[in-house]
């Protein structure tokens, strides 16, 4: 049976893998866009790191906060990439422990929910915003990146 420790090892490396592949492009990939202007590849990519951290905080009992990245940095992609690199690396960690509820957070007020559920959540999350950077290039013409390449499967090819 699949487990949560192998589908976190494999977010983290589809993660990188595609972040990599975007920086490979013209910069001018990351004003792409799908539908809403507003949710650019730029855009997408901090808020993945940024929900990570969201993500990785909870779990770690840690109190609410925001992450922020200077949009504007030529160096954003590589700060992200390090960024997500330390997230991903703790979320692998959450794996090994109970799956017990976590009481946390968010900007709504407080909620909880099981470890189990956070990490799958945010497998599923990162998942769904990766096909939508994908979905972004695609639109613009842009057909480099194939995220068949960074399934499961190419995980378990380039990692065994």
């Amino acid at each position: 049976m699949i487990s949560l420790e192998l589908l976190t090892k494999h977010m983290a490396w589809a993660n990188q893998e595609i972040y990599k592949e975007v920086k490979n492009l013209d910069p001018e990939v990351l004003d792409y866009f799908v539908v809403d202007k507003e949710w650019t590849v730029r855009t997408i990519m901090v808020h993945i790191v940024a929900a990570s951290y969201l993500y990785s905080g909870r779990l770690m009992g840690k109190p609410f906060s925001k992450f922020e990245f200077d949009l504007d940095s030529p160096n954003l992609i590589d700060d992200l990439m390090s960024e997500l690199e330390k997230i991903d690396k703790s979320l692998i960690e959450q794996v090994y422990r109970e799956d017990e509820e976590v009481t946390f957070e968010t900007s709504k007020g407080e909620s909880s929910a099981n470890v189990s559920v956070i990490l799958s959540m945010m497998i599923f999350h990162a998942t769904e915003h990766r096909a939508q950077i994908v979905a972004a290039l695609d639109k613009n013409n842009e057909r480099s990146i194939n995220l068949d390449e960074y399934s499961i499967f190419g995980y378990l090819r380039d990692n065994n």
